[in-house]
Formats: C-alpha cells, structure tokens, sequence
C-alpha cells in the first residue's frame, strides 16, 4: 500500500503548548480511522496537526496524498496546498450574512423577518460549489439527497437546529469532493436514529474515493472504519485493525474532581423559590410562512421538577425553548406563563432571563470577540451575551470561584474563541449558575466533551440540583448525560408532544 500520510517522531506545538512529542502515525491507502482517546482537546489538536493548523518544531509530517495534485498546479503557475484536498466536519461552524459578514445574535434564529439576511441552506451550497477546485462526484443536487436536506433547501441557515446545521456541515464538505476527510467527534449533535444510519452513509463515503479519518468515543466506532488508534500522554501508544483493537479501549470510571463543599459554599442563598407554577404552556403553536412548527403544545413544570426535553433533529425542540427563554417573538400570540407571570403582561425581556439560566453549544458563538472566560461568567448576572458594565470586587471573585470550580482559574483572561470546546461549555455552565437561578434550561450542553468532561459536567448538574431547589429542562440525545435528578420526559414528534 502506498502512504497518505506519514508523520515521525514529531513534536507538535499548539498555543505556545507541546501538544505532541514523538508522534508516529502511519496513514496507508485503503486505510479509514478511528482516533480515540481521553481527551477532547488532545483529539482535535491531532486533526488539526494532520490540517497543518499546528506547529511541528521536530519530526517530519509528509502528506503525500497531495504531491502529484500540487506538482500539477504548481507546473501550472496555480496557487495550490495540500489543504485543497481535504474537507473537514468540526464541532465549530459559523455562518455570514448575504453581506458576508458574521454578525448574527442569538435571538435572530427565531425572528422570521431578521433571518432573511442569511443564505438559505441551498444558496449556501451553491456558493461552497462554486469555489470548489477538484471535480468530482459530489455535487448539489447529489449532498442534498444524501445529506436529506431537500425539506431544508428554502431554510434560513440560521433557523437550523443543531442536528440540521451538523447534516449541512456533512454536505459541505462532500460537496468539496476531498480526498482526505477528517471528522471531529462528526457524531455529536446528532439524533440516535441518525447515528445508528452513521455507518451506512460512512460507507457510501468510502465506496466514492474518499479516505476518512475521525475522532470519536469507543463506543461509537462505525462500520468503514478499518483501523483505530489510540491517543494518551501526548502520543499514539497503541494502533491497529479495528477488530483488533476495538475491545482495548473500554469506557473507564471517572470520579468526579468537583468538591461539593465548595458548590454548596458558591450557592449560598440556597433560595427556597415561592412561584406555584414555573412554567405553563396552553394550546402552543408556532408558524413560519407555511411551515407549522408546533402544534398544540400543552406543558406545565411545577418548581423543583426536573426534566428531559426529546425529539429527534428538527422536532422543534429549539423553537419552544426559545418561548421559555423569551427569545421568539411569537410567544406573545400565544398563552404562556413563567413564574406565575402570564406573557405579554407588562414583563420585560430581563424580568424573564433574571430568572433562567441557560446553556447550549452554539451560545458562545455569539459572543463579541474581545470577551474574555470571566467576562462570560460575569455576564450571566447581566443576562447579557457579553459584559459591557463594570463589576464590583464581590462579583469578580464570585465568578473567579467559578471558573476555579472547574479548574478553570488559569484562563480567566483568555478570549472566549482561544479556549477549547469543552472549557467553553464549562464557562457557560458558570455563567448560568453564578446568579442562582429558578429555572436551568441546559440545551446539549455536554456536546463535544470527551468522557472524563462529560462526567463532571453532568454530576455537577446533579449537585446543584441537590443543594438548590431548582427546576430544569434538560436536552440530549445521549442518556448518559442526562443527570439522574432528571425524572419526567417532555417528548416532541414532527412539532407536536408525544406521549
């Protein structure tokens, strides 16, 4: 077999940190692999040192799947990389404006008029094809079938849930028709029912010429893949046939690091909540144009009660918590009551959120560039997607406790956008829990963490929800991450509660 890509004895720097020493990776033809391993962060930095997006100060990394494509180009006289010849699906994605200019805001997603300004899923994909330079199989009409976006063609791009947006990140990437894809954790975000089709699709992939490389969890290695490797202490210390070594790496048993004396000592008021109902949903529905969203929703949540939120991608499990945070303008033509306060009686946007602590993956997307880890926690007393007053010295502190609950001090004054994926969903968990809320609305807010980061988060959740009388609504599609306080299911199907 000839070599893709082969990297020796390296060692790799990323943000002024060894993340690598004495790498060795042997990537042949006809090879497709699993990267597992303890670490998120480790995970992505390895793709990103195969993406070139790292330094590597010793070694060698040689990519020579590329060197007859560049040596054309460059015979050529045409500017080329090797990058040309790999796509991606990463856990970050963001999205410009027809003006190409990324300035959404959160609440965008859910004004109808406002959402004009963004590509509609099919406008976004002819774009990508455009600049597409190496023909190939993929093109338009082609991902949207495969990808089953043809009922999301019309679709504001910032109207996608979740999963959806996932699904497009998917097409964008075939429809570069690579001969490298490297997928980071591509599972994440996904409904079971999608997951369970992963390998399927996988093969599909495989069978057109691409080769694909992954991280993902032990338990989640798909059919296609040929050979997994696994990362621990900065290098690869153990890489075979699948078959071989599927069974080596098993779930480990991690023990929380988060000390409950200390959660008990930042939820000091320890409030005892005095609303009858927290939340009361009568006869719901929500409308874009033509397309029904929810449809006779019926929901009520009485104080202390903790809950799971499910419905596969696209359920409309985004738009009605969008109603509970106060997000979506059509929660005025309908008849809602939070906190034992009917909606659209008098109450402010801030009254609402005062109460409500919120968490999801895409939420740090919208944060202004230049907000540092304590200035996000600190704009959860604001309820503010950034930090634009100044603080007292108490508060300050209250937020350093925070971050040092989840030994996060070290980065306090780190931007936001420099801190991996994982960090970031602890910082929000802070930034909602700082003010001691009535209401957790925690929206897959364990997403692309690995195993160890998945188990503080959720058993911290369990904390505070022994120490605070708080209610909660909780969305996964993982039932390993729903916290075991979670006892009631709402369920969505097509927009309508499912019982």
């Amino acid at each position: 077999m000839s070599s893709l890509i082969s990297i020796q004895k390296a060692t790799v720097r990323q943000f002024d940190k060894v993340v690598f020493e004495n790498l060795d990776f042997e990537w042949e033809r006809g090879q497709h692999w699993a990267i597992l391993g303890q670490s998120g962060v480790e995970l992505t930095a390895f793709l990103d040192t195969i993406l070139g997006k790292t330094m590597v100060t010793s070694g060698i990394i040689q990519r020579a799947f590329a060197k007859e494509y560049q040596e054309q180009k460059s015979e050529a006289g045409e500017v080329n990389s090797f990058r040309d010849l790999i796509a991606t699906v990463s856990q970050q994605y963001s999205f410009k404006n027809k003006s190409n200019i990324q300035n959404f805001y959160y609440q965008q997603r859910f004004n109808s008029m406002e959402s004009d300004e963004a590509l509609t899923v099919e406008d976004y994909l002819k774009s990508i094809e455009i600049e597409v330079k190496v023909p190939g199989s993929w093109n338009l009409s082609k991902v949207i079938r495969f990808m089953n976006l043809e009922h999301l063609k019309d679709k504001s791009l910032i109207k996608l849930s979740n999963g959806e947006t996932r699904r497009l990140s998917f097409a964008t990437a075939l429809i570069k028709n690579p001969k490298i894809l490297l997928m980071d954790q591509p599972l994440t975000g996904l409904d079971k029912e999608t997951r369970g089709d992963f390998g399927g699709m996988l093969s599909d992939i495989i069978a057109s010429g691409i080769h694909v490389l992954m991280s993902t969890h032990h338990d989640e290695i798909p059919s296609g893949i040929t050979h997994v490797a696994i990362l621990s202490e900065n290098k690869i210390f153990n890489a075979d046939k699948a078959e071989t070594i599927k069974g080596v790496h098993q779930s480990m048993r991690f023990e929380n690091d988060v000390d409950p004396e200390f959660v008990k000592r930042l939820l000091v008021k320890n409030l005892a909540f005095s609303c009858q109902k927290i939340l009361e949903f009568k006869n719901i529905a929500v409308r874009y144009g033509d397309k029904q969203i929810l449809d006779g929703i019926n929901w009520t949540i009485l104080p202390n009660e903790k809950w799971a939120l499910k419905g596969e991608n696209g359920a409309g499990k985004s738009t009605l918590l969008s109603l509970v945070l106060g997000e979506n303008p059509q929660a005025y033509a309908n008849e809602i009551w939070l906190f034992d306060r009917k909606r659209g009686s008098g109450e402010s946007i801030w009254d609402i959120k005062r109460q409500i602590g919120f968490v999801a993956p895409e939420l740090s997307r919208f944060f202004p560039p230049n907000q540092t880890c304590i200035k996000v926690v600190l704009s959860g007393l604001f309820d503010t997607i950034g930090l634009f007053k100044k603080v007292t010295q108490d508060q300050e502190k209250s937020a350093m406790d925070w971050l040092g609950l989840f030994h996060l001090e070290n980065i306090a004054n780190r931007l936001l956008s420099q801190v991996s994926l994982e960090n970031q969903r602890f910082i929000l968990l802070a930034r909602a829990l700082i003010k001691n809320p009535e209401l957790l609305v925690l929206d897959e807010a364990a997403q692309g963490m690995d195993d160890l980061q998945r188990v503080r988060f959720r058993e911290t959740v369990d904390l505070v929800c022994k120490i605070l009388p708080v209610s909660m609504i909780y969305v996964s599609h993982y039932e390993e991450d729903i916290p075991k306080c979670v006892d009631k299911i709402f369920r969505l199907k097509g927009g309508k509660a499912a019982f």
